[in-house]
């Protein structure tokens, strides 16, 4: 029996079936019927997946020849990498696409809007008297002369406070030519706020009943209304009576050595007493704007008088209030409102070390 044939047992020849199964690739012939002609149907494999197992082949193994076939092969090998890298492309631009797809776009919310501009809780209105400040309903605000800007208090208590309510604008707004910088606000004795303008605490007044009036406008020489560009204030003490002030309450001075519209200080004068200056000229309705002037000075700067008296800053002067040039060497007092310089009491001083000469600059003899 040749090598990898298979003899059916003696029994299946006698046309008996012992159950006995023949090896794989051996059909007996007790498995077809006798008049069954089998044609022998070869494997048929795919080409593109022997293609590819060639080109995987030869890319492993490239020193290994296939016969007459592996040029064949070795051209076709750049036209199937071209293939697979167009595979890749498409397979990665699919994803791609799916992606952006699946992606949700960035959404945008409504445009901001602008601020809306918050409505003035102080204003400018015109009267008779020109453009006074008031609330927003127009109602006239005054100020105190016997107060000290930016103390931190107010002089009215009590009934005065009842006669002239203080005026709480909470967190103020304002328009030009009003600045928000220039006001504040302090606490009272009672706990209670009221706005500030440049120090000087705000006030009604209780007679004031609509808006536009302004019967407390110089109530007692005390009380005055305020102009947006006051440039000049009138303060009050016992003491002193009434002086001027600049708008922030620092006082103002005149010497007793200048002559009309003349200053006898310069050089080194000024360092301790500088010019004051300021326009345009707004000064409460006791005081005359025509009572002030300008002053002609040999060291060209500029400074006003009042009524005819060039008026100075004492550099010791410190804060609003402080009256520490009063009756400075017998020569120098407060600008009084009356344009007369009050008697002072002297002051003592301590002896001098040394004698006291004229000085050359024109101040003349320890006037400054």
């Amino acid at each position: 029996m040749p090598p990898g044939s298979w003899q059916a047992p003696e029994h299946e020849e006698n046309g008996e079936d012992d159950g006995t199964i023949p090896p794989a690739g051996v059909i007996s012939s007790a498995m077809v019927p006798p008049d069954f002609d089998p044609v022998p149907v070869p494997y048929q494999a795919d080409p593109f997946l022997q293609k590819m197992k060639t080109a995987r082949d030869l890319i492993k193994h490239p020193g290994r020849s296939s016969g007459a076939n592996n040029g064949d092969c070795m051209k076709k090998i750049p036209l199937i990498l071209l293939v697979l890298l167009i595979a890749a492309a498409a397979l990665i631009a699919g994803c791609s696409q799916q992606q952006a797809q699946t992606t949700p776009l960035p959404t945008t919310g409504p445009a901001a809007q602008p601020t809306a501009a918050l409505p003035d809780t102080i204003k400018v209105t015109g009267s008779a008297a020109g453009p006074i400040i008031t609330d927003a309903q127009g109602k006239t605000l005054y100020y105190f002369a016997n107060d000290i800007p930016s103390k931190g208090t107010s002089a009215c208590n009590g009934q005065c406070a009842a006669l002239w309510p203080p005026y709480d604008g909470g967190n103020v707004s304002v328009s030009s030519p009003l600045d928000p910088a220039d006001f504040n606000s302090i606490s009272r004795a009672d706990g209670s706020r009221q706005t500030t303008w440049y120090g000087w605490p705000l006030y009604y007044y209780s007679k004031d009943t609509k808006a536009g009036d302004m019967n407390g406008e110089n109530f007692l020489n005390v009380w005055f209304t305020l102009k947006p560009d006051q440039s000049v204030m009138v303060a009050h003490t016992t003491t002193l009576g009434l002086y001027l002030t600049d708008t922030s309450g620092m006082t103002l001075y005149t010497f007793t050595k200048d002559t009309a519209s003349n200053s006898s200080c310069t050089g080194a004068c000024i360092a301790l007493w500088p010019p004051f200056n300021s326009t345009p000229i707004e000064p409460p309705s006791s005081v005359k704007i025509a009572d002030f002037g300008t002053v002609n000075r040999a060291d060209g700067l500029a400074q006003l008088s009042y009524m005819g008296k060039p008026l100075y800053y004492y550099s010791h002067d410190v804060n609003p209030g402080d009256t520490n040039g009063e009756g400075f060497n017998n020569l120098w007092y407060v600008a009084n409102v009356s344009g007369m310089s009050p008697v002072a009491t002297v002051r003592p001083t301590a002896s001098p070390t040394t004698l006291n000469t004229p000085s050359p600059s024109g101040g003349g003899y320890g006037g400054y």
